[in-house]
C-alpha cells in the first residue's frame, strides 16, 4: 500500500513539474495583443490568460513555487521507493537514482518547454483552467512572497511605447473568426499613420482616436 501511494505521488509530482515548466514557457511566448483581442471578443479562456499576463510577477512566482513543490515531492518519493526496493545494492541504488533524475529532467523540464513553445496560445488556452486552479491552491504561499518581493525589489518603469509587431499579430491569424471592432480598426489605422510619418506611438499620440470615438 505504501509503495502504491508513493508511486502515485511520484506521477502526480512529475505531471505538476511538467505543467509548471511548460506553462512558464507558454506565458512568456504568448502574444499579449492576441490574447487581449480574444479576451475582448468574449473568450473566457483568454480572459484567464489575460489576468495572468497582467501580473506576471505573481504568475511566475506561482509557477516557481509549484515547480519546487513538485521537485521536492518527486525527489522524496523516488528516494523512498529506491530505498524500499534496492536498499541492499549500492549499484542498483545509484542506477535508479540517475534514472529518476533523467526522467524528471526530460519529462518534467525539456519536453514540456518544447511542447508549449511550439503553439503557446492554443495550448495555454486549453490549460488556462488548470493554471487558475493551481493559482487558487497556492494563494496562501504566493501572496506573502509577492508582498515581500514587492518591497525588496524596485518596480520597473513600464514602457509607454507600443510594439507594432504585437498589434499586427492580431491580423495575421483569423482562424478564430473574431472580427475587429470599429475602435480597434481606428486604433490600428492611427498607429500606421504615426509610423508612416515617423512619429512615436505612445498612449498620448493615440488620444485622437478616443476623441473621435
Amino acid at each position: 500500500m505504501t509503495t502504491l501511494l508513493l508511486s502515485l505521488l511520484l506521477v502526480v509530482a512529475l505531471v505538476l513539474a511538467a505543467f509548471c515548466a511548460g506553462a512558464e514557457t507558454g506565458f512568456l511566448s504568448l502574444s499579449r495583443g492576441r490574447v487581449l483581442h480574444m479576451a475582448r471578443a468574449g473568450s473566457r479562456k483568454a480572459k484567464r490568460l489575460q489576468k495572468a499576463l497582467s501580473d506576471m510577477s505573481r504568475t511566475t512566482t506561482t509557477l516557481l513555487i509549484g515547480n519546487n513543490i513538485a521537485a521536492v515531492t518527486y525527489s522524496a518519493c523516488s528516494a523512498a521507493l529506491i530505498e524500499r526496493g534496492f536498499s541492499g545494492s549500492a549499484v542498483a541504488h545509484t542506477v535508479f537514482s540517475l534514472l529518476a533524475a533523467t526522467i524528471m529532467l526530460y519529462a518534467g523540464e525539456f519536453l514540456p518547454k518544447l511542447f508549449y513553445s511550439a503553439r503557446p496560445l492554443r495550448r495555454m488556452l486549453v490549460l488556462s483552467g488548470a493554471y487558475r486552479t493551481l493559482s487558487t491552491v497556492l494563494t496562501p504561499l504566493v501572496t506573502p512572497l509577492c508582498a515581500v518581493l514587492s518591497r525588496l525589489l524596485p518596480r520597473r518603469a513600464s514602457s509607454a511605447a507600443f510594439a507594432a509587431d504585437d498589434i499586427l499579430r492580431i491580423l495575421k491569424d483569423r482562424k478564430d473568426g473574431v472580427k475587429l471592432t470599429d475602435f480597434e480598426s481606428a486604433l490600428i489605422a492611427r498607429i500606421i499613420v504615426l509610423r508612416a510619418k515617423g512619429g512615436k506611438v505612445t498612449p498620448e499620440t493615440l488620444l485622437s482616436v478616443l476623441d473621435e470615438e
